[in-house]
């Protein structure tokens, strides 16, 4: 059964509008063939597919044709050949432009810290963002012209007035203060938004470029951070090497650092230690075997069931080298809202986490409309 209907708006807009393009007319992308699709995904617990709000529905539905369409559009121009699995960059309507770099699915071990918490993990192919998203990617969506209840949603009044879709989608009421808190702006990372701003943030993108866009699971996020390797660091096991790679051990004074500044990974990938910690999309559990009960599994994500606390990868520049290896696992927590004035809590803002960003992933298969209503959608997002 589906909550609180409301009727449909308008029809979706065109999809001329959308553009990619090559990451470098000077240096083609690199083309990597898709992985061979692998077995159902292991989510837990299991998708609903009814009791759903309907708005949200509805629009996750409305951004699902936009997505095929767009698909279809670009097949067409292409012979309906198959797109190739590659590098590209993605352009936002303001100008903005963001580079994604193909990751071929493939298998890993995944090792907890609690004794025998192991798992070998299959994923299926994806692209994930080559630096963490920025405060100009980040600040279109989170300044919002058309005043908004504190859940984000459209004053009820107004509805009538609204004539595109992508207006009836969640957005930040105004923070309290700056988030950037005193530091820098240009090109910095976006950085203080709760999981659930994330997520909205990933389903407004997802209408705006035609691409379905969501946070990475643990798992992913993991499988990117290690990039083939079997060390501690994804630059191997030396500390010494860590200062080329990555920004860490920063003192009072400190302050984050653009994305890019340091040397990237072996797959690409810029800043997966330190610099700002990232959201993923699961819940966290203390030992992930014992929570899905298997030695091996495919695409996993323990989605999330309550407010706190969530998974965190990466580290940031105050902490130690140590405290940001590619397998550690830092828990989301209330204390990050204590300077909150709201009551109830804002839904929004963690206003205590100067450290805390976000990187998007694309899958290479496109989810379903309910799919992506779940990925958008945690329903918990306010605090107890």
């Amino acid at each position: 059964m589906i909550k609180s209907a409301l009727t449909t708006k308008k029809a979706i807009v065109a999809l001329t509008a959308l553009s990619v393009i090559p990451v470098s007319a000077e240096s083609p992308p690199e083309i990597i063939p898709p992985a061979k699709a692998v077995s159902a995904a292991d989510i837990k617990p299991a998708l609903a597919k009814d009791d759903l709000d309907e708005e949200q529905m509805r629009l996750a539905t409305i951004i699902h044709k936009r997505i095929v369409d767009y698909k279809q559009i670009k097949n067409k121009t292409n012979d309906n050949k198959e797109q190739p699995f590659a590098s590209y960059k993605e352009s936002l309507k303001t100008g903005v432009q963001f580079n994604m770099l193909p990751v071929k699915g493939g298998s890993f071990t995944w090792q907890g810290d609690k004794e025998g918490d192991k798992l070998e993990v299959n994923l299926s192919s994806f692209w994930m963002g080559e630096k963490e998203v920025t405060w100009e990617e980040y600040e279109p969506f989170m300044l919002s012209e058309i005043p908004r209840q504190k859940d984000g949603q459209v004053l009820e009044f107004m509805r009538e007035q609204i004539e595109n879709d992508i207006d009836f989608l969640a957005r930040p009421t105004p923070p309290y203060h700056p988030m950037t808190f005193g530091m820098k702006r240009d090109g910095h990372p976006a950085i203080s938004m709760t999981q659930h701003a994330a997520n909205k943030y990933c389903q407004w993108l997802s209408y705006q470029t035609g691409h379905f866009y969501r946070l990475p699971t643990e798992a992913e996020w993991e499988y990117v951070s290690k990039a083939g390797t079997t060390t501690k660091y994804s630059w191997g096991d030396d500390p010494a090497e860590g200062n080329k790679y990555a920004w860490f051990g920063g003192d009072a004074a400190s302050h984050y650092q653009k994305p890019g500044a340091k040397k990237p990974n072996p797959w690409g990938f810029y800043d997966m230690h330190g610099n700002v910690m990232e959201w993923t999309l699961d819940q966290y559990v203390p030992n992930r075997k014992e929570y899905f009960g298997k030695d091996t599994v495919t695409n996993p994500w323990v989605k999330a069931s309550k407010p706190y606390p969530h998974v965190v990868k990466g580290g940031h520049w105050k902490q130690t080298l140590a405290d940001i290896a590619g397998n550690g696992r830092q828990q989301s927590d209330p204390k990050w809202k204590q300077s909150d004035p709201q009551n109830p809590r804002s839904i929004w803002y963690h206003t205590d986490t100067p450290w805390l960003g976000l990187r998007v992933v694309r899958p290479a298969k496109i989810p379903t409309a309910v799919e992506m209503y779940h990925y958008w959608n945690s329903g918990v997002a306010e605090d107890d």
